[in-house]
């Protein structure tokens, strides 16, 4: 026995047809809701904070590549230059809670209380004045005592020094 859809839509009751009409065009339109108006709405949602974030990483990366010509353009230092400024800097930045022990091409930093904001000083002017590369780090936060009861920075420090230059 075969069902002929057609002539058992014609022969169904009017009000039938009726229903089935409607509980088509509505399951049509949830069809066209989920695959194509809500894709392309949540699209246009996620859009300007993707772009925020793309514009800021974006940024990021030309402060990046202008520190990074910066440096390339600046003088090559001898070793013994580097070593000079990078002591120089750990004294004026860092104070008594530092200690730098240079070891041919290497600098071994020994925290053992400073502040995140000279420590991030400190790592900047290694960085641009004595080319100084930070390849090994191993601190911990601590809160101080006393009078120094701010968080503050403990631990090790290892910085490559440039080998080239006269």
């Amino acid at each position: 026995m075969s069902l002929d859809v057609s002539s058992a839509f014609k022969n169904m009751p009017a009000q039938d047809k009726q229903r089935l009409q409607w509980a088509a065009l509505v399951l049509g339109a949830v069809l066209l809701w989920t695959f194509n108006v809500a894709p392309a709405l949540k699209t246009l949602r996620d859009v300007p904070p993707q772009l925020a974030k793309l514009d800021a990483q974006t940024q990021t990366l030309k402060t990046l590549q202008t520190q990074a010509q910066a440096l390339q353009k600046s003088p090559r230092l001898s070793a013994s230059d580097a070593t000079t400024l990078l002591q120089q800097s750990s004294r004026e930045l860092l104070g008594t809670g530092a200690q730098l022990t240079i070891q041919g091409a290497r600098a071994s930093l020994t925290l053992t209380g400073v502040s995140a904001d000279n420590l991030a000083q400190f790592l900047a002017t290694a960085r641009t004045q004595s080319h100084a590369l930070p390849i090994e780090a191993h601190l911990q936060k601590f809160t101080g005592t006393g009078a120094n009861a701010k968080e503050l920075w403990r631990g090790a420090l290892i910085l490559n020094l440039p080998t080239t230059g006269s």
